[in-house]
């Protein structure tokens, strides 16, 4: 009798410290998570913030490198949202889907989320990232043409809401992307299809 008792005891012992090793590797990748933030045009950007990012409590980035940079360090792969403003559509994504709370965990946890805002016009970059966008034939001086130039050169598409997925090397994720539907059980399978394929690529 005292042989199995010993035997029990080992076992809880075991579950116990194993539940806190999964307890201190969640704690260890919340806290990572709060170290690395937005930052790059999060105050101009706030005036625009819709708010249903704040009511999930979403971190959004708002410049695509930065967003890269993020998910090379935090190991996730990014979620491009090209959207803007006065989109309507945009926002009844946002408002019917992204809050659903099976979304929003997804979005919170598995990804780098980056807003790419096309009629943000006030925005000017410096000088030296300035270029000329054989897509758009012109020059690219704002924030919102290059993001513009990005969904027409990289993913031949100029509608908003438009969501595509890449890894920290702008590897595509899945082929195509997923534009206005406002079906959450569609959404959710996409952002599971994409999970699958990021863990594929990146044991």
């Amino acid at each position: 009798m005292g042989h199995f008792r010993y035997i029990f005891v080992l076992c809880l012992l075991g579950l116990m410290l194993g539940g806190n090793a999964q307890g201190q590797t969640a704690r260890r990748r919340r806290t990572k998570d709060l170290l690395i933030q937005p930052v790059r045009y999060v105050e101009r950007m706030r005036l625009y913030k819709p708010m249903t990012i704040e009511a999930i409590g979403l971190n959004v980035y708002y410049d695509y490198d930065e967003a890269l940079d993020a998910a090379k360090q935090l190991k996730k792969p990014v979620m491009l949202d090209f959207t803007g403003v006065n989109c309507m559509n945009c926002r009844k994504m946002e408002k019917v889907v992204w809050s659903d709370p099976e979304v929003a965990k997804r979005l919170r946890e598995d990804f780098i989320v980056v807003s790419l805002y096309e009629d943000v016009r006030k925005i000017e970059l410096p000088p030296s990232q300035q270029y000329f966008s054989k897509a758009l034939n012109k020059q690219v001086k704002t924030l919102a043409d290059r993001n513009q130039d990005l969904q027409e050169s990289n993913f031949s598409s100029n509608s908003q809401p438009f969501y595509f997925f890449i890894d920290e090397n702008e590897n595509k994720l899945v082929e195509g992307g997923y534009g206005y539907d406002p079906n959450v059980q569609k959404f959710i399978a996409h952002l599971d299809n994409v999970i699958a394929s990021y863990k594929k690529t990146h044991p």
